[in-house]
């Protein structure tokens, strides 16, 4: 998840907790408000009173008027109440009276009490509904949006990978914990596929190899059960002479011979497909040369001149050293085999990986040979004196490192070509 701003599942979390928290407050507060606004408006105000006009006629008839008023609020006009036809009367009296509004619940109506009892549940109610609700919804977002997706992707790659199908990827968008979890799940998958595509190529190669092993058998095994054949026939007619039967042990030993190298060659490439790479880190240029020198001298007392190049600037990589010399070893051994007067050993960078290329001034590969250059185990050699083991041990060699081995014509004769992978600590130095 490169380029991607990491983000922490814990943060996450608090982050959805401050909100519903908030949220929860906010609708417990304006619910808590509305209630105590509605039983404001349920109960009579204690601060209003009613103030009373009593007039008294000089016959004695009383008139009253009553006016709500709030005690301490601005003072209203109540005017004087008179009788008709008796306004200049100065019998008239006045008195006024003043009686506070009785506020409390029992004075309420039944439907008046009700809802004050309601709203004053729902003052403690509501907040704890409101809680429930925040904590519910929260959870189920927090479980939708951050913990789901990736959890959903673990277990299917799982019931993938208990299928032994690894023909899926493992995608998920998060970019806290349980994201790199799938991150690090698919590279784990990623390495499973290469791994078994490894063991797949090795299980071929071995197949090839035992198929290759069994064809070339049966030419020492057709030649043993022939002379066996000959030599019973010859001796049931009396035609055996000491002359025929020194001709036919000496193939007969040939061919054993030559089934003892078969077997011998399928025991070293058994033993060849245990060897580990170890990784050193080495200054390239440096170790190249070092090699060179050390195959040139192996080519002295031989017909043939080794020269190498090395071009490649000077860098530091990690790879296996020792693997590297016994494939060079094994194809310049070949290619002293065949070379006229000179070998050429050339280094250079192709990418990230290390290319090596053998080249002689001999016959080159046959057609026959370029037909079949993939496959593991073969030879040019009809006689069986060469097996072509070298070039079997050098493919795997290769391939454990994460390379290949080419076989092709030159200009001059026949090329092999290396590629192993390398790692650069300082890759801006390596590729400068």
């Amino acid at each position: 998840m490169e380029g991607v701003k990491k983000k922490s599942l814990k943060g996450e979390f608090v982050r959805t907790v401050t909100v519903t928290m908030l949220a929860v407050a906010l609708a417990s507060g304006l619910a808590i408000f509305g209630c105590i606004q509605l039983q404001k408006f349920i109960l009579p105000d204690s601060n209003e009173a009613w103030l009373t006009q009593r007039v008294t006629a000089a016959d004695g008839t009383v008139s009253e008027a009553t006016i709500r008023v709030e005690i301490g609020g601005q003072a209203q006009s109540l005017g004087r109440l008179v009788q008709d036809g008796a306004e200049s009367d100065p019998g008239q009296t006045a008195s006024y009276a003043v009686d506070r509004i009785d506020s409390s619940f029992s004075m309420l109506t039944d439907k008046a009490k009700a809802v004050y009892r309601i709203s004053q549940v729902a003052m403690v109610g509501l907040p704890l509904l409101f809680a429930i609700l925040g904590i519910a919804l929260g959870g189920q977002w927090f479980y939708r949006k951050r913990l789901e997706p990736p959890i959903r992707a673990l277990a299917d790659a799982t019931s993938h990978v208990r299928r032994q199908d690894l023909d899926f990827r493992v995608h998920c968008d998060s970019a806290d914990e349980l994201g790199q979890l799938c991150v690090a799940f698919e590279s784990m998958r990623q390495a499973l596929v290469d791994n078994n595509r490894l063991l797949w190529d090795m299980l071929e190669e071995r197949r090839a190899l035992q198929a290759s092993v069994a064809h070339d058998l049966r030419n020492p095994i057709a030649i043993m059960g022939g002379y066996v054949e000959h030599l019973q026939e010859s001796r049931k007619a009396g035609l055996l002479t000491d002359e025929e039967l020194d001709r036919a042990l000496v193939n007969l030993e040939s061919a054993a011979d030559r089934m003892g190298r078969y077997t011998e060659a399928m025991r070293e490439v058994g033993a060849i497909e245990e060897v580990e790479v170890r990784l050193e880190e080495t200054s390239l240029p440096e170790f190249l040369e070092g090699l060179g020198d050390s195959l040139a001298v192996l080519c002295r007392g031989s017909s043939a001149r080794l020269t190498y190049h090395v071009s490649m600037p000077e860098c530091t990589a990690v790879f296996d050293g020792e693997l590297l010399y016994r494939i060079l070893e094994n194809l310049v051994g070949n290619a002293l085999r065949y070379a006229h007067r000179e070998i050429v050993l050339e280094f250079h960078l192709e990418d990230e990986l290390l290319a090596a290329t053998v080249t002689d001034d001999g016959p080159g590969f046959s057609e026959a040979a370029l037909r079949k250059r993939d496959a593991l185990f073969f030879t040019e050699d009809a006689s069986g004196g060469h097996l072509g083991l070298g070039l079997a041990m050098s493919r795997i060699f290769c391939r454990k490192m994460g390379g290949s081995l080419e076989l092709s014509n030159g200009d001059t004769g026949a090329r092999v070509k290396v590629l192993i992978a390398v790692n650069f600590p300082q890759r801006g130095v390596a590729n400068s």
